[in-house]
């Protein structure tokens, strides 16, 4: 997958003000998660904090609760949001043996980077786990069965509209429920100022895979098999949508920032991340559509992101339990639901989705579509070849002028 900052093509948010007195009771983890076995005692005890998520409120939210945490737990706690390629300094880190002591990680590449190493602590000797979780989400936390990152936040992904695109062509918001209510319904929305749908459809910036897994996903088929028949209808999907006028053949050229072209209204439809639902800057009024399926009758699927606070394995047991301990305090309902509104991630724990959707209703087709997603993780290396066959189909079948099938077949060497 793309790295961390190319994925995360978020706006710069105002810096609203934090949810007063967030209860972070007894240092809970909330939502029926444990507590760690130890929560005292930890007085004297230093520990360093790392993230990779530079935007505000972000930044500021993660601050804010762990030193809120830390103070609860009489530890004094350094957090610092590290730029450039994160990835990296985790590895480097973990080679001098020295990483910090508490850091977010993606569950895609640096949770299980790390725990091959043995590098990571085992968090279930503290008395985590994965209540009030989904199967889906549990599971992004654990590398060969041992859980070494407790989840705190996740992403997926939903088909945003432009409310006035409907309204102008006399169209009912409805969700289009398979691919050729899509087209169709792009079609409908084409104008001479306006496509019907934008995507990203460029190899190299992680961008088209992203956004092409749910719709391959949605037509049942299996990412690690690109000539299967999910595959086929889900690259015919982009090819019948250029074919009709209603996606630009220069979507091959366009990446993360082909979402520009909706919030500039040049197209009424596009797919995005969670970010979006936090997005001040849209200048229209907007809603949100859950994918449609190949075939009626079937149920959206989605490929899954999370990120995992994880703890350094130390000598220092004091230490280690003090990590662990913070994780805990920090994956708090209250936080997650906090991190949602604020920062746009859809939060971890079931309870805290539940009253994310609440406060932010056009959340409901990313929450309802967490529970059974996808996570492409479990291909490991294998994903960094197919994701570029499944963006060289696209673009031979949708420019290139060859059937899907053809297109999947070259691209996958078949």
């Amino acid at each position: 997958m793309a790295s961390t900052s190319q994925r995360l093509r978020r706006v710069a948010l105002p810096a609203v003000g934090l949810t007063a007195a967030l209860a972070l009771t007894a240092c809970s983890g909330g939502g029926g998660q444990a507590a760690p076995a130890q929560t005292d005692g930890f007085d004297g005890v230093s520990l360093t904090v790392w993230n990779s998520i530079d935007f505000e409120p972000y930044q500021g939210l993660q601050k804010k609760y762990f030193e809120d945490c830390a103070s609860q737990l009489g530890i004094t706690v350094d957090v610092q949001t590290q730029s450039g390629d994160y990835t990296t300094k985790l590895l480097q880190a973990a080679g001098a043996k020295a990483l910090p002591d508490v850091a977010l990680l993606s569950t895609d590449t640096q949770l299980p980077q790390l725990a091959s190493q043995g590098v990571l602590a085992d968090l279930s000797q503290y008395g985590i786990g994965t209540d009030g979780l989904a199967d889906s989400v549990a599971g992004l936390g654990t590398y060969q069965d041992t859980l070494y990152g407790l989840p705190v936040q996740v992403e997926d992904y939903a088909i945003f509209y432009n409310k006035a695109a409907f309204a102008a062509a006399g169209i009912p918001e409805t969700a289009p429920k398979t691919f050729d209510d899509l087209v169709k319904l792009a079609g409908s929305l084409t104008t001479a100022d306006q496509k019907g749908i934008v995507l990203p459809g460029i190899g190299g910036d992680g961008s088209t895979p992203v956004y092409f897994l749910p719709f391959l996903l949605s037509a049942g088929g299996d990412p690690a098999d690109p000539t299967g028949a999910g595959a086929v209808e889900a690259v015919d999907l982009y090819k019948n949508l250029v074919a009709n006028g209603s996606l630009s053949s220069e979507f091959v050229n366009w990446g993360w920032e082909s979402i520009d072209q909706w919030t500039s209204q040049k197209a009424a439809l596009t797919v995005s991340g969670p970010w979006n639902l936090v997005d001040t800057s849209i200048p229209f009024e907007w809603g949100t559509f859950p994918f449609p399926t190949a075939k009626s009758g079937e149920s959206p699927k989605v490929n899954l992101l999370g990120y995992v606070y994880g703890a350094a394995a130390n000598a220092d047991a004091q230490k280690e339990a003090a990590a662990a301990a913070l994780i805990t305090c920090r994956a708090s309902e209250e936080n997650q639901i906090d991190t949602a509104v604020q920062g746009g991630y859809i939060p971890a724990l079931q309870s805290a989705q539940t009253a994310f959707v609440e406060k932010v209703p056009a959340a409901a087709p990313f929450v309802d579509a967490v529970d059974g997603a996808y996570n492409s993780a479990q291909l490991g290396t294998e994903w960094n070849t197919l994701q570029q066959q499944y963006v060289d189909a696209i673009q031979a079948a949708t420019v290139g002028g060859q059937t899907a099938q053809a297109a999947l077949e070259q691209a996958s060497g078949k």
